[in-house]
């Protein structure tokens, strides 16, 4: 087998994996007309778009309080709504009875609050798709595609840099008649993070596979594109492998409502969801399986039609950021050096009640790391005495990453060790943390 890491990430990527975790901005007009749905003859009308009270900074406020380090607004949805006042045609926010420029504020506010902005477009657009059939009713594809091109260089040019552009259900290739996303973005952003991202791109990012907050329990920072021949828009959501040629880290995208019985899967507001809004607890859960396996997780957010974050989602932001921080904000110990076989060993002074053990993978060549052990022993001293010096497994696995938190309960513990068990040449961890609180005895009382 060819144990060559192909997958080296650019700077750009590994400074994405450091955001963690996102807010993601879900706003359409078809929140002001709830019983539209695709294959309606027509589309919501403009008069409908009255957020009366909008409040963008109470949007990145509520992103603060949830701990992310940076948010996407959906510039354009499937409606083929603008929030922003787009010269291609006359269906945006410029034009409606109250016409602020929302991806203006946004940006601006995402600016405000220290938190990277980034831009969610949709490719498929009702109101595109119809101004670009003829009387037949056939598509002018190269006039989509060229409207198509025109709004994404609007958006980029006009309100970057963007930490990251979401392409739903990723990009249709060039050669299948699509627009020519990669030409676009080399030439005006060639170091942008493109989820969804087809061949050509620097920077790509792939889908987890579902929209529950849950990336597989051995996640790998590189894929390979998929070439289904039957496949439109051909993204990087393959399962992943060490050896795989594309750096891609996953991106797990999960609404914040619950996603099979709020309205629209969770992801625009609806009146009588407040009872669907996932707790901070439960959002806690899903951090676990997505920070805690090596992606990033973004979180839908669904402003209401006064233009507001709602009461209930507030809260559960809140209560999840305060459990990450309460549970990640300061290891109880760390080691950043290893040694010259990959170890990292950490010795107490007294024993320690341990919740979690993160590690983290230096990345800079790739993800080498194959596999890994985490191990405990008794104190020092016990060893020395009874001439025994036995480390017993308390959790092992594949995949490290950029972060991958293990979950060992309440674990009394006085020495925690993590071995790399296999290994491409040259792999390093960067860091070994354990986190929890001392016990409240003290052992020196019996000395």
């Amino acid at each position: 087998m060819n144990r060559e890491i192909r997958a080296i990430p650019t700077q750009t990527m590994l400074d994405w994996t450091e955001l963690e975790v996102g807010l993601f901005f879900h706003y359409d007009i078809e929140v002001f007309q709830p019983e539209w749905h695709f294959g309606c003859d027509d589309l919501p009308d403009i008069s409908r778009w009255r957020p009366e009270k909008l409040d963008v900074d109470q949007w990145l406020e509520t992103a603060r309080k949830a701990g992310a380090r940076y948010a996407l607004i959906t510039a354009k949805h499937d409606t083929g709504f603008c929030l922003w006042p787009t010269k291609v045609h006359d269906y945006h926010v410029g034009n409606a009875p109250v016409p602020v420029d929302i991806v203006g504020e946004f940006v601006r506010s995402c600016r405000k609050h220290g938190i990277r902005p980034g831009v969610y477009y949709s490719l498929n657009s009702v109101h595109l798709t119809k101004l670009c059939r003829d009387a037949s009713g056939k598509l002018d594809r190269d006039r989509l595609n060229d409207m198509l091109l025109r709004q994404v260089r609007e958006l980029v040019e006009g309100y970057g840099p963007f930490c990251e552009i979401w392409f739903d259900g990723g990009v249709r290739r060039p050669e299948k008649n699509g627009p020519d996303i990669p030409g676009l973005l080399n030439e005006i952003a060639p170091d942008m993070v493109c989820f969804g991202g087809c061949p050509g791109l620097r920077n790509v990012l792939r889908w987890s596979g579902s929209e529950q907050g849950v990336a597989r329990p051995e996640c790998w920072s590189a894929a390979h594109y998929l070439t289904d021949p039957a496949r439109d828009n051909v993204t990087c959501d393959s399962p992943g492998d060490p050896f795989d040629p594309l750096f891609a880290p996953v991106e797990v995208d999960m609404p914040v409502r619950d996603v099979m019985y709020a309205y629209k899967g969770g992801w625009f507001w609806h009146g009588k969801d407040a009872d669907k809004t996932y707790s901070g607890e439960y959002l806690f859960e899903r951090y676990l399986t997505s920070v805690g396996r090596n992606a990033n997780l973004l979180i839908g957010c669904v402003p209401d039609t006064e233009g507001l974050i709602s009461t209930d989602q507030v809260a559960a932001f809140e209560r999840f950021g305060q459990l990450v921080r309460e549970n990640f904000g300061a290891p109880l110990a760390e080691v950043r050096a290893a040694a010259g076989d990959g170890s990292m060993t950490l010795t107490l002074d007294r024993p320690a009640d341990i919740k979690w053990i993160v590690l983290e993978e230096d990345q800079t060549r790739g993800q080498q790391i194959l596999s890994f052990v985490v191990e405990t022993r008794w104190p020092e001293s016990w060893c020395d005495k009874e001439k025994v010096d036995s480390w017993i497994p308390v959790a092992q696995g594949q995949s490290v990453g950029h972060k991958r938190i293990l979950r060992v309960g309440h674990l009394n513990g006085y020495a925690f060790r993590v071995r790399v068990l296999d290994a491409v040449d040259g792999a390093r961890l960067r860091a070994f943390k354990v986190f929890g609180e001392y016990c409240r005895f003290n052992p020196k009382d019996h000395e």
